[in-house]
């Protein structure tokens, strides 16, 4: 429920982006009847829906992008970034174009339907996408902000949306690179993106009312990453833990090393993801976070543990 939420959210802004900038055009794969019908009625040549057909809507987008268009593309996070990487990467990154990818199911959110649908490798992929811009908003106004800010980022985009439901954390002011400030303390310095955010506030609030100050930082941009900003507070903590729901490889812990190695900046970074490899149990979006250690409880145990002080379970 909570995902359909969301995508609605998403939906509607880019429906008013098509109704106040002739240049936007929204280019949908198979959403269920009625969605997107009104902008559709208005705007018939430029609310598109195009089926099953992840790698068409990419270079359809592309081609429209070379015309002068702003295309939003939208679909199942794993159909855009798996089943349409060739046409994503030859067709609108090795041209620069503004299309903007935006990803239902981020991470685990359709966990029930297996491995195929489970966005884990999302912002590996993407990453590895020469100019792409790779953004993880962690609650529905930082979404709709990313979303209305894309109208005039050059190059392309590719957004993933959370699970939907989510309360609102961030103050009205997003833009694309900068780090969101959630809470201050000088214990341990916690880097977050997307929903997986919220349980991670959590458990920095329950500790600090137990007397561990903690810093949270949201990192809603993965790509181009806020280097300088990032490495200022990793300098400025004894220790970092970098919380993602995605696999270990590739993702935002990948692109902070990364960053940290190439300026010689001196170090300890630890990381909250989810296991290597697919999923090998049935469950919940919440289940697969409680088994990772990436729900409050985990994350609260795992940050005693980084600080030094007692555990609990």
């Amino acid at each position: 429920m909570g995902q359909l939420i969301v995508r609605k959210e998403a939906l509607d802004e880019i429906a008013n982006l098509v109704a106040r900038d002739p240049r936007v055009v929204f280019i949908g794969s198979d959403l269920g009847a009625g969605v997107m019908a009104d902008a559709m009625e208005q705007f018939p040549d430029r609310v598109l829906m195009e089926g099953i057909a992840e790698q068409h809507l990419v270079g359809m987008a592309s081609g429209m992008a070379l015309e002068g268009f702003v295309p939003y593309v939208h679909t199942i996070g794993t159909f855009l970034t798996r089943r349409a990487l060739e046409q994503v990467i030859i067709d609108a990154a090795l041209h620069k174009l503004p299309v903007r990818l935006i990803a239902s199911g981020g991470g685990m959110v359709y966990a029930p339907l297996g491995p195929t649908h489970q966005a884990i490798d999302d912002f590996a992929l993407m990453r590895a996408v020469d100019g792409m811009a790779v953004l993880s908003p962690i609650d529905p106004q930082e979404m709709e902000e990313a979303i209305s800010a894309l109208a005039d980022w050059p190059g392309p985009a590719y957004v993933r949306l959370g699970k939907g439901g989510e309360p609102v954390v961030t103050e009205p002011g997003f833009s694309i690179g900068p780090l969101r400030h959630l809470a201050v303390g000088t214990d341990l310095l916690v880097l977050t993106t997307g929903a997986v955010g919220h349980e991670a506030l959590s458990a920095a609030t329950e500790l600090h009312e137990s007397s561990h100050a903690i810093s949270l930082v949201h990192v809603p941009t993965i790509s181009p990453l806020d280097e300088a900003s990032v490495l200022e507070l990793i300098a400025n903590h004894p220790k970092t833990i970098v919380i993602e729901e995605h696999m270990p490889l590739g993702g935002l812990w990948t692109a902070i090393v990364e960053s940290a190695m190439r300026h010689g900046v001196r170090c300890d970074v630890h990381q909250a993801s989810l296991p290597v490899g697919y999923a090998q149990r049935y469950g919940s979006q919440i289940d697969h976070w409680r088994a990772s250690g990436l729900s409050k409880d985990g994350l609260a145990h795992r940050f005693k543990a980084l600080i030094g002080g007692p555990s609990h379970g």
